[in-house]
């Protein structure tokens, strides 16, 4: 935890992925399931962005969900809701 994390009293919980996120710096997102909303931190900052950029890429469902340790099913959620095409 770095100096300027101490003085802000968020909470730290760890995501699916195993990585440590303040809560301060999540914001609930209405449009998904809460289901799915645990899984966007391990995304990255801009989540859709990184599914945009992955199937762009061709890479399929199940290799984005292995790399992000995530379920393969949430991935497809995420891309249906979102509207990405790309590989399946």
């Amino acid at each position: 935890m770095r100096e300027g994390d101490r003085k802000h009293r968020g909470t730290w919980k760890f995501a699916p992925g195993g990585r440590g996120v303040s809560s301060r710096f999540m914001s609930p997102r209405h449009d998904l399931a809460p289901e799915l909303q645990k899984y966007l931190h391990v995304l990255g900052p801009m989540p859709k962005r990184s599914l945009e950029t992955f199937a762009d890429l061709g890479v399929t469902d199940d290799e984005i969900g292995r790399y992000f340790r995530m379920p393969c099913e949430r991935v497809t959620e995420l891309r249906e809701i979102w509207h990405i095409d790309g590989h399946t």
